[in-house]
């Protein structure tokens, strides 16, 4: 059938095409239409129409230019309506940069009733200026990456209500890089009510790491740092406050799982006493090379490591009230520092304690059984 010249010229005019920019896109959720071209004078509405009109596969850099405001759906062009879905093929070098105007005036991502608000599978994505999620229990998963797919994040703001849940999620590969400021439900180190975790997870060989140092801090209000199953976290970034008002570690690594703090002087506030600040198992490790972690709470432990785990760090201060300022079992290991007073110390089944320095005093009794030792600067205490 041939379809007549005129219908063909009426359809080119409707038909929405890439800024004459090329490199950028402009949306709008106030003032754009999905029809209009992408330009600052013509915006888009949604999110969803932009990525929309991304060459496949990529080969150059392209911004969305999303204005401050709050985006209610995707828009739902080519993906769901409550899940920003970024999967696009991309040549070495292209990326995708959506962008608030700043960490003042914000791009709110605030759709509703997904498994997760964003979700990655395919090509690199640098996520600025952004807060995901309004603290809604409708937002239970924040950013998801996995697979081929790096996602950037950069000043970005997490608002996300879960009982275990995550804001921040790498697995099967996946990569989330850090920079800036990056916060987790950070107005709750004070109070929190039920169902108001937002944490970060890395499992199966994901990763989570910040690539910057200066300016770069973390912030999470109630949650956790948590890995699994190769998966890791690497922090390295300028601070680091993390609290939990769960029962959950917050460092919480096993099964092969690894987080590196890398100088980051880093705080752990454990609100609830069933808590242990830093709990291993089943292979976890934590390395704080050059790094200062304060755990502070009133716990029966404060860092607690099973089968086969270690724990390699500098210095920690431990600033609160812990029957056990470390236990461990299984052939699990712990080197470093203590920079205040200790209290009960205990090695069992193979386990190795190794506590270079001490700068107040070991008040609490030293334990070893079952092949366990527990090595102080001034004596050792060996296991049957």
């Amino acid at each position: 059938m041939r379809i007549p010249l005129a219908l063909l010229a009426t359809l080119a005019v409707l038909a929405p095409s890439p800024s004459s920019s090329a490199e950028t896109l402009h949306v709008d959720p106030e003032r754009g239409r999905d029809r209009g071209d992408g330009s600052s004078r013509r915006p888009l509405r949604t999110i969803a129409a932009a990525v929309a009109r991304l060459p496949d596969p990529l080969a150059d850099a392209w911004t969305i230019a999303l204005a401050a405001g709050t985006y209610g759906s995707t828009g739902g062009e080519g993906m769901p309506d409550a899940t920003l879905v970024l999967m696009r093929r991309m040549l070495p070098g292209a990326t995708v940069t959506l962008r608030g105007p700043s960490p003042d005036a914000r791009a709110v991502l605030a759709w509703e009733g997904e498994r997760r608000l964003v979700h990655a599978t395919e090509g690199r994505w640098h996520l600025a200026n952004l807060q995901v999620g309004t603290f809604s229990t409708a937002q239970r998963r924040g950013v998801e990456v996995e697979g081929t797919a790096e996602v950037v994040l950069e000043d970005v703001r997490f608002r996300i209500r879960s009982l275990s849940g995550e804001g921040i999620f790498a697995t099967r590969g996946g990569r989330a890089t850090l920079r800036g400021a990056i916060e987790l439900n950070e107005h709750l180190h004070d109070d929190a009510a039920d169902e108001t975790f937002c944490g970060i997870l890395a499992t199966d060989h994901g990763v989570v790491a910040f690539d910057r140092r200066d300016g770069a801090t973390l912030d999470v209000g109630n949650g956790q740092l948590s890995c699994r199953y190769y998966g890791q976290i690497r922090l390295g970034c300028a601070s680091a406050r993390i609290t939990s008002w769960t029962t959950g570690n917050n460092l919480a690594v096993n099964s092969s799982g690894r987080i590196d703090l890398l100088g980051t002087e880093t705080t752990l506030v454990a609100k609830d006493p069933r808590n242990t600040p830093i709990g291993l198992e089943h292979d976890g490790h934590v390395l704080a090379e050059d790094a200062v972690i304060h755990v502070r709470g009133e716990n029966h432990s404060a860092i607690a490591l099973q089968k086969a785990s270690t724990f390699t760090c500098n210095d920690v201060d431990l600033d609160g009230t812990f029957r056990h300022a470390l236990w461990a079992s299984s052939g699990s290991m712990f080197v470093g520092r203590f920079l205040g007073d200790v209290t009960r110390l205990e090695a069992s089944t193979g386990a190795r304690i190794l506590v270079e320095a001490v700068g107040g005093e070991v008040k609490g009794p030293v334990e070893a059984r079952g092949g366990g030792v527990v090595s102080l600067p001034d004596r050792v205490v060996r296991g049957e």
